[in-house]
């Protein structure tokens, strides 16, 4: 070590570096700037070395800054300086990390050790550190339409390639959708990081606050707040009426105001009153109404160099005094009056009664109200004596009105069930009746299918035989019921349709049309051989059970 000092004063007493006589060549700057928070990088190029040391210039001691032995370095640079490039291919360059504010204005030099025997010390090849600090840096566009995208970069200087700093967007809510994209670029043996935000302006930015920040690895910097300034047209109009209350022929003033960038530079008035519109244009926002009458109703068009937009219509509630309307009126209908009154008024009116002058009611009348928009509705009922002459009055605090109602007398109610239900029982009687009459022809004209039945004896005159028969019908003694029913003379073979009768109607009258079927068929034919018809008396009847039933029913009525 005392040789290695000795060695140091010798260089400085002859001002000749050992380097310079064996023709060692180095190369580094003479100042580095770096940014606080961020590395630095000395660059440092020489030939191939086997070790080097970063030494801090002083002219009392000599103070490490990087060495293998990191004991031996200075307390305020340990684990924060390196040498990441390889000995082998003469990369000397020093990197100090997280470079402070109290590293500004550090001078630093190399030594270098080639062969173990004879170091290379360049304590004449000093460079010194500048330290700055850089905030980062905002910009926005100045004015942004609405609809329009729009972007925002925040950009910070830093002197580490390898690792620079990352940037955060104190945004609003609003631009949560938009994109962001990140750029490094060279600035004068800086770099300068760059991150650009970009989305679509609406209306809700404006006036939104934005900053960002640069957050290094001990060190974190914030911009200026910026506001954002979005041009957008009107997209609310309301109107304001500048006056609590408004009575009937007052004047007022409204105000139209909107929500807009730039602020509206015309505006378009329109009344309509009783159906009547007016227009007025003009370069104010508010803007006098003279004489204000009922149902009078306001609106307003805002106009700025983006657009314009109306607003809804503001119905003035206008007070006025109170109208008895001409539906009120009352109806007796015996002795039980009802009076119903209708007044229209703003504020809503009170409804006073009075009979035959006399504002003191029977008992025997109740009153009820009932309460619409600027609409009273009372209504009086109760047994009454006689005929009266009612009164209705209409009060609130702009004045009044009393109307005389007209009396409609209407028949007893009582009368008109009982006339209702006779009217009613007649009806039902004689639809009941046209029914059954309707039935017993149908019933008689009607015949089964298949049947042919001789209405010629039907017909013609009864001979003295038919008379001796037909009284013999009604003599004809009744048949066993265990007669077999295929005996019967009325078919000359099984029928099931006929069975299917027998079954239903084999009952005695059955069984006495089934006789009476018998005895007529013998005396026609007796008729037949008498009168010379002898073509009807070969003819054989046919007749089924519905004939039968049918012929007994016409000759017993």
């Amino acid at each position: 070590m005392e040789a290695i000092s000795l060695l140091r004063l010798l260089t400085l007493s002859t001002g000749f570096s050992v380097l310079q006589a064996r023709s060692w060549d180095i190369t580094v700057p003479k100042t580095v700037t770096a940014v606080e928070g961020s590395c630095v990088v000395v660059p440092c190029q020489t030939q191939p070395y086997v070790w080097v040391t970063w030494y801090q210039y002083s002219k009392l001691y000599y103070p490490k800054v990087f060495d293998r032995l990191l004991p031996s370095v200075e307390k305020q640079y340990r684990g924060r300086t390196f040498v990441p490039g390889a000995a082998a291919e003469g990369n000397c360059t020093l990197l100090i990390k997280n470079t402070r504010r109290e590293d500004n204005n550090l001078k630093v030099y190399a030594w270098l050790d080639a062969d173990m025997i004879a170091p290379r010390k360049f304590h004449d090849q000093i460079i010194t550190i500048y330290v700055e600090r850089k905030s980062p840096i905002i910009s926005i566009q100045e004015q942004i339409v609405e609809g329009e995208v729009f972007w925002a970069n925040c950009s910070i200087i830093h002197s580490c390639l390898s690792s620079p700093p990352s940037l955060t967007w104190t945004r609003s809510h609003l631009l949560e959708n938009s994109t962001l994209t990140t750029i490094n670029q060279e600035v004068h043996s800086l770099w300068m990081y760059t991150a650009i935000l970009q989305g679509q302006a609406t209306h809700e930015m404006h006036n939104s606050p934005m900053s960002c920040s640069a957050a290094f690895s001990e060190l974190t910097l914030d911009s200026r707040q910026v506001t954002l300034n979005i041009l957008y047209k009107p997209v609310t109009v309301t109107l304001t009426l500048k006056k609590e209350s408004v009575i009937d022929g007052d004047n007022v003033i409204m105000e139209c105001s909107a929500n807009s960038n730039p602020p509206p530079h015309t505006y378009s008035w329109f009344n309509r009153r009783m159906g009547q519109n007016t227009v007025i244009n003009t370069t104010d926002g508010e803007l006098l109404f003279e004489n204000i009458t009922q149902k009078t109703s306001v609106s307003c068009v805002a106009y700025n160099d983006i657009g314009a937009k109306q607003s809804d219509w503001l119905d003035l509630d206008v007070q006025y005094a109170p109208t008895i309307r001409p539906e009120s009126s009352c109806h007796l209908r015996g002795d039980f009056l009802k009076c119903v009154c209708q007044a229209e008024a703003f504020p809503n009116a009170s409804i006073h009664w009075s009979i035959d002058g006399n504002d003191s009611l029977p008992s025997s009348l109740s009153f009820v109200s009932r309460s619409y928009k600027h609409v009273v509705s009372g209504e009086l009922s109760g047994r009454a004596q006689g005929q009266a002459n009612v009164t209705c009055t209409a009060t609130n605090f702009l004045g009044k009105q009393s109307k005389q109602l007209y009396l409609y007398s209407l028949p007893n109610s009582s009368s008109f069930p009982k006339w209702l239900v006779a009217l009613f029982a007649f009806g039902i009687a004689l639809l009941f009746g046209c029914a059954v009459v309707l039935y017993r022809k149908y019933c008689r004209r009607r015949s089964s299918p298949g049947s042919v039945c001789n209405t010629a004896i039907l017909l013609r005159p009864q001979s003295p035989f038919e008379v001796v028969a037909e009284d013999q019908t009604y003599n004809i003694p009744r048949r066993a019921q265990v007669d077999d029913t295929q005996s019967s003379p009325c078919r000359a073979e099984s029928d099931p349709e006929a069975d299917r009768l027998s079954c239903v109607y084999d009952n005695d009258v059955v069984e006495e049309v089934r006789q009476a079927c018998a005895l007529q068929r013998q005396i026609n034919n007796t008729a037949s051989k008498v009168e010379g018809e002898t073509e009807a008396g070969e003819k054989d009847v046919h007749c089924n059970m519905e004939d039968y039933l049918v012929c007994v029913q016409d000759d017993m009525t």
